[in-house]
């Protein structure tokens, strides 16, 4: 019975000692199963595109053109200026007899301006408004006449200043001034000669001189007449709303004509060199306009003596500004405010996948909030390190405006990534435009703990400029990506990502460990915890092995007892 007894023990502690060799083998296999994937994928499934409408955005310009604001006349010096034509001989072939033999003797009292009646007017908002690249000024001829011999009984008359219409025509007697008619008194001929015939008009009387005063409408045109922004300027955004002082030159030539010859017709007029016009030009939003700098037929002037109280810009006639394409040109500063609106830190933008799991999307919502009302802005321009110009699909802006991006040469400037230059725009309007791109960079991180072994299944958050990384990444609205845990590497990887930094976040069963910043610059980024290091399969085969050891102690005791 002893013997029987003895034998049953000893197959049970062989029992247990195959167990426990057992053990030893299977249970480091079953751990090296337990495996996570070191190429976590952070792209569950595709978001909503919830793509912008049109509606949303609308332009406030519709082409890249600048206001010009409007130009008057004051005053012309016109006392050099040669009077009109009195003869032509070949409709009126008598009146030159007439002259010839002094029966008709006219010459020209005075010619003096009125007033400007249409000024040059360019306006890039006002739909009302209609440009009008020439200024258009009443002007008062005077003309006195004396006859003896109605041989003819015509008086005709050509303005010397092109082109010139007649707007009225008056008539003194020597005792009364009259308007005359168009329709019974005097007719335009042809070749835009007035015809007046007297003869009839006095019907025999003694009258023996009269005076005519012919109001002529003469034009002036504005030539080259434009409004820059100054392209040197590096205007390069470094906040999400920032003020931007930027340069502007304005320019136009004054061009107006005369004819040079006795007869005008059908001789091509000349430039009017000899007349000299006082002008005041009122800028497009002038009172936010300053740091002027004035030329006047490439001469520098005192901006002091030609800028008014409105800030309006007199020339004078001492500048001896002529017909004769006489230029202005003047530089000035203004400020502008430019906001990006709701960006992701400094992307300037959203971000978000479209498809694919790997293209992207950068939208930019630029805004100008403050400034001149009617001047556009443009060239100005960001850094944009997260995408490459070899990464870019397509480029786009809502209001089909074009903008440019350029390849920065990391040599020589130090920077990664790209240059956008941004949309032109005008103040209380918001661009949006959009850079399609496939990210080329995967950002791997390899987690450690305190003895900088591998921390496996360890949570790790990712953030993008205080943003969790996702499908859709803006300020308002996200769709992050489901932390992913790490490998028997301690290890996880996200493919295609912005190139750039990122805030990880480590969590280990839902106790935060550490927060750092990695890279995709970097191949891999390694980042150290404190959690203490306690190898999961040696914890779990030493409770086996105490369990092991505790039966064996009991079944021992219990042996010992019985015999």
């Amino acid at each position: 019975m002893l013997s029987k007894k003895r034998n049953c023990i000893q197959d049970h502690i062989k029992l247990i000692l195959v167990i426990i060799i057992i053990s030893f083998i299977l249970f480091p296999l079953a751990l090296s199963c337990l495996r996570f994937n070191s190429d976590t994928e952070f792209y569950d499934s595709l978001p909503k595109l919830n793509d912008f409408s049109k509606d949303d955005y609308n332009p406030i310009l519709s082409e890249e053109k600048q206001a010009l604001g409007n130009i008057t006349v004051n005053n012309i010096d016109l006392s050099d200026l040669e009077p009109g034509f009195f003869i032509y001989n070949d409709s009126y072939p008598l009146i030159y007899n007439d002259i010839t033999s002094k029966n008709l003797n006219a010459s020209r009292l005075d010619l003096k301006f009125i007033n400007t009646t249409e000024p040059a007017i360019v306006d890039n908002l006002d739909e009302k408004i209609i440009d009008n690249t020439a200024i258009t000024v009443a002007l008062n001829e005077s003309i006195f006449v004396e006859y003896n011999d109605l041989t003819e009984g015509y008086f005709i008359y050509h303005a010397r200043l092109t082109p010139s219409e007649l707007s009225q025509l008056f008539i003194n007697n020597g005792t009364n001034t009259f308007e005359l008619d168009s329709e019974t008194n005097y007719t335009i001929d042809r070749d835009s000669f007035v015809v007046f015939d007297y003869k009839s008009y006095f019907q025999g009387l003694p009258n023996s001189n009269f005076t005519l005063y012919f109001i002529w409408e003469f034009t002036l045109e504005i030539l080259d007449w434009r409004l820059n922004q100054n392209p040197d300027n590096n205007l390069i955004i470094t906040s999400k709303e920032q003020n931007f002082i930027v340069d502007f030159n304005y320019h136009f030539n004054l061009f107006g004509q005369k004819y040079n010859q006795s007869v005008p017709i059908p001789v091509e007029p000349i430039v009017a060199d000899n007349i000299y016009i006082a002008l005041t030009v009122n800028l497009p939003d002038k009172n936010l306009l300053s740091n002027y700098s004035l030329e006047l037929n490439n001469e520098i002037v005192n901006i002091g003596e030609h800028l008014n109280q409105d800030n309006s810009i007199d020339v004078l006639l001492t500048d001896l500004f002529s017909g004769f394409q006489s230029e202005f040109f003047l530089n000035f500063t203004t400020t502008f405010i430019l906001k990006f609106i709701d960006p992701i830190g400094e992307t300037w933008a959203i971000d978000r996948l479209v498809e694919l799991n790997r293209i992207r999307e950068r939208i930019y919502f630029p805004s100008l909030i403050n400034g001149p009302q009617h001047i556009f802005l443009k060239y100005i321009s960001f850094y944009e390190p997260a995408i490459y110009a070899d990464q870019i699909l397509t480029n786009s802006s809502l209001f089909e405006r074009d903008f440019a991006y350029f390849h920065l040469n990391t040599s020589l400037t130090g920077r990664q990534g790209i240059k956008v230059r941004v949309p032109y725009l005008i103040v209380g309007e918001t661009c949006p435009f959009i850079i399609k791109y496939i990210p080329t960079q995967t950002l791997r991180i390899v987690i450690s703990d305190n003895i900088k072994m591998p921390l496996i299944g360890a949570d790790v958050n990712v953030y993008y400029f205080g943003k969790e990384y996702g499908t859709y990444i803006a300020k308002d609205r996200i769709q992050p990506i489901t932390p992913g845990k790490t490998n028997e590497n301690g290890e996880i990887s996200l493919h295609n990502v912005p190139s750039g930094n990122y805030t990880i976040r480590i969590y280990y069963n839902g106790i935060f460990l550490k927060e750092s910043i990695c890279n995709t610059y970097n191949y891999r980024n390694y980042i150290n915890t404190k959690y203490p290091h306690f190898p999961l399969w040696l914890i779990i085969f030493g409770i086996i092995n105490g369990i092991f050891l505790i039966f064996g102690a009991m079944f021992y005791i219990k042996y010992k007892k019985t015999r």
